[in-house]
């Protein structure tokens, strides 16, 4: 459940935040006392709302007993971190005032909690909407977080990824060439390799290693019929970062296509597929000695 801030109470008892401290919380009752004091009602406008002589002190005392008062202080008085805190999927990402607070080195455990489930949130709705350039920032200030902070945030990438591999392994076995360019066409993209290329190396290697095997083999599979579509998955996964030697064969694979399919639509489908051959044996040899090192 998304954050939600329990000093609203102070809008509606205009209450300011330097009072948010023994002191001034005494001197607040005492001002509403003395307003029940002066009128015959039974309740009393503080602010837009009506309250009775209860409901007032019972949220005064609220305020007095609040745990981790300085953070929710902080997060209450920047209403863009405030907004985006209690809506991480519909208000604009404030990642000014995210940064200022993660960074000025005064931040608690408590606020970085706080920080975490909002992230988790916003990271995960721009995973559904493949919006993964906008996803990097975000991610950079979740993966900061001291630890366990970012782990559940870490599985559901590491999900995410996992289940792309795996629809490529199987449009691999049955390939469909008028749905999978649909399907996979985020992953043409750059913005794609780069959000790859962002996440911590030490918690996505291997799975980014078993994506780069996927996408290699499907475009084997799929060279002769989706040409164009299988040059551009080829040359995002020249940009993206694996394994040495999965990367010689990405690399001789796209100078392959170039040569032959891109630059030369008309090459022969004979030659083509002795080139597929060669592709996919030295892929499947490479799958093994990854498995075998993990």
């Amino acid at each position: 459940m998304p954050y939600q801030s329990p000093l609203h109470l102070l809008d509606s008892l205009q209450i300011e935040p330097s009072q948010l401290n023994p002191a001034g919380l005494v001197q607040v009752r005492k001002k509403i006392l003395a307003e029940f004091n002066l009128t015959p009602d039974i309740t009393i406008a503080v602010g837009n709302k009506q309250y009775t002589k209860d409901e007032a002190l019972k949220a005064i005392d609220q305020l007095k007993e609040l745990q981790h008062l300085n953070d929710h202080a902080a997060i209450f008085q920047d209403k863009p971190l405030l907004a985006w805190l209690e809506n991480p999927t519909g208000a604009e990402f404030p990642i000014q005032s995210i940064s200022d607070q993660h960074w000025s080195g005064q931040q608690s455990p408590f606020f970085d909690e706080i920080l975490a489930d909002g992230l988790q949130a916003y990271c995960s709705y721009l995973l559904k909407r493949r919006q993964f350039s906008t996803i990097i920032d975000p991610l950079a200030l979740a993966f900061s977080l001291p630890d366990p902070l970012p782990y559940t945030l870490q599985e559901t990438i590491y999900e995410f990824i996992q289940d792309i591999t795996a629809q490529l392994e199987e449009a691999q076995k049955v390939p469909n060439h008028r749905r999978d360019p649909t399907t996979f066409g985020y992953i043409v993209y750059d913005d794609w390799a780069d959000f790859l290329n962002s996440l911590p190396k030490s918690a996505f290697w291997h799975v980014v290693n078993d994506y780069c095997v996927a996408a290699v083999n499907y475009t084997v599979a799929v060279q002769h019929y989706l040409r164009d579509f299988v040059y551009e998955i080829t040359h995002q996964l020249v940009r993206t970062n694996c394994d040495s030697g999965l990367k010689t064969t990405i690399q001789s694979n796209y100078q392959i296509y170039r040569e032959n399919y891109h630059h030369k639509p008309g090459a022969s489908e004979t030659k083509s597929r002795s080139y597929g051959w060669v592709i996919w044996l030295v892929v499947v040899l490479i799958k093994l000695a990854i498995a075998c090192s993990g």
